[in-house]
């Protein structure tokens, strides 16, 4: 048997000063997860009295496989960002430009107004949303799963874009998408052509909604 490739592990820490953790977690979801050829891999979300929220993302780095996750401790108002790829030298010059732009992308966040910040916090929802559906599509979760992100990622693309003249085109084509398969079993996976066919077509609103948050960000 092959032995396990050794995978270089790099670790970068920032605080922030927002009471709003919720929004800085989708902020660092957004920083690493707008690059091309990201998968979400898994993630958790918890928000009782304090907001918790950690993801993993698969991705190239110089190249090769890697892997970074990022978790986000309201207690402490802390991001965590972790890496592991082949080489360290890489992986720490990756985390470093990470670390910068998730710094910019706070502060133009913190000087925004209230009703740009929630349209923009809206966004960042919406492309959460997209990313779970094919985190969703690739594990075979039932249709029920994938159905509620397609949804909420959609509600939230309206709010976001609010306002502005005419109907943004992925209202339409969620729509459409929506009724083509709500007629499904509830409680299976989709159908393998559908599924590729949604997985691609969310990587279209991914580039669609990425345009709405770099209004802002």
């Amino acid at each position: 048997m092959d032995e396990p490739e050794e995978m270089a592990k790099v670790s970068r820490s920032l605080n922030y000063s927002t009471d709003e953790s919720a929004a800085v977690f989708r902020i660092a979801w957004y920083s690493v997860a707008s690059r091309p050829n990201v998968i979400l891999e898994e993630y958790t979300e918890a928000e009782s009295q304090v907001f918790n929220g950690a993801a993993k993302f698969s991705l190239r780095i110089a190249n090769e496989k890697a892997l970074v996750n990022i978790s986000v401790d309201g207690s402490k108002s802390s991001i965590d960002v972790e890496a592991e790829g082949k080489d360290d030298v890489a992986v720490g010059v990756f985390l470093d430009e990470l670390i910068d732009s998730l710094n910019n992308a706070l502060s133009k966040y913190e000087s925004l107004p209230n009703g740009d910040k929630a349209k923009l916090k809206r966004a960042l929802v919406a492309k959460t949303c997209w990313d779970r559906v094919v985190y969703e599509i690739l594990k075979k979760a039932p249709l029920s799963d994938v159905y509620v992100q397609v949804a909420h990622g959609r509600e939230m693309m309206i709010k976001a874009t609010e306002g502005e003249e005419g109907m943004h085109p992925l209202t339409l084509t969620t729509s459409g998408w929506l009724s083509r398969i709500e007629s499904l079993p509830r409680d299976q996976a989709l159908p393998g052509n559908i599924a590729s066919e949604l997985a691609k077509k969310s990587i279209e609103w991914k580039k669609e909604t990425h345009a709405v948050i770099s209004r802002y960000i």
